[in-house]
């Protein structure tokens, strides 16, 4: 899942950065309005999560021009304007949902999952390919009855591969899934993340395996067996 931020306080910006992303997300920064919506034009994006008060304008405004977008995600108002005419104003203007300031964390991950299953309700919270299983709301993965260690990134890469079982993978697109738009990018940043997932699903007698195809990209498909 892709998550877009849009926060103007530094500190709140990080702390929820690093919820997101520990909920097992791909996240994206923004603190303005303009910027808002440039991220918007240019990546697709499950969920954004929206504050009203922005140095450019009304964050509401934000969802106003999304409204009719083929990409729209759903928009999370997260708000101090706590009043009855500002609630009902946001829900009005498209927003999805809003959640007033302070906030408790378990309460925004779930209203958050929670959008994202009402985007897409026939979507299955847990992904197979042979012996392996993958839980799309978090970073749990198994294979068999055995429960695989995954760093973050190692499950979104994971998950990029499950979600297309058979089917080739490109680094552009695997990119795309699991960094978001400030992550630096070393040349074999990737290479060495793919490295560990493949040798974990080794380890752990998986019966599907990542097969690289050299200048196009991956493919999670049946382990070949071995000699």
């Amino acid at each position: 899942m892709r998550a877009l931020i849009v926060e103007d306080e530094p500190e709140l910006m990080s702390y929820l950065s690093l919820l997101l992303g520990n909920a097992g997300m791909v996240v994206d920064r923004t603190d303005s309005v303009e910027t808002a919506l440039a991220a918007l034009r240019t990546a697709p994006f499950d969920i954004a999560v929206v504050d009203r008060r922005l140095p450019d304008g009304d964050g509401l405004s934000i969802v106003k021009a999304m409204a009719t977008a083929e990409n729209r995600p759903a928009f999370l108002m997260l708000t101090a304007r706590d009043a009855k005419p500002d609630v009902i104003e946001g829900l009005n203007g498209g927003a999805d949902d809003y959640l007033v300031k302070p906030f408790e964390p378990g309460e925004l991950i779930a209203r958050v999952r929670v959008l994202a299953r009402r985007r897409n309700p026939k979507r299955s919270l847990v992904l197979s390919a042979g012996n392996l299983s993958l839980d799309l709301e978090g970073r749990n993965a198994s294979v068999g009855k055995e429960a695989l260690d995954l760093r973050r990134r190692e499950a979104l890469i994971l998950k990029a591969l499950v979600q297309r079982t058979g089917r080739v993978v490109t680094r552009d697109v695997l990119i795309e899934a699991v960094y978001g738009f400030d992550d630096l990018i070393e040349s074999n940043t990737l290479e060495a993340q793919i490295s560990r997932v493949r040798r974990k699903l080794r380890d752990a007698g998986a019966d599907v395996e990542i097969t690289s195809l050299r200048g196009i990209g991956y493919i999670l498909k049946k382990a070949e067996p071995a000699l």
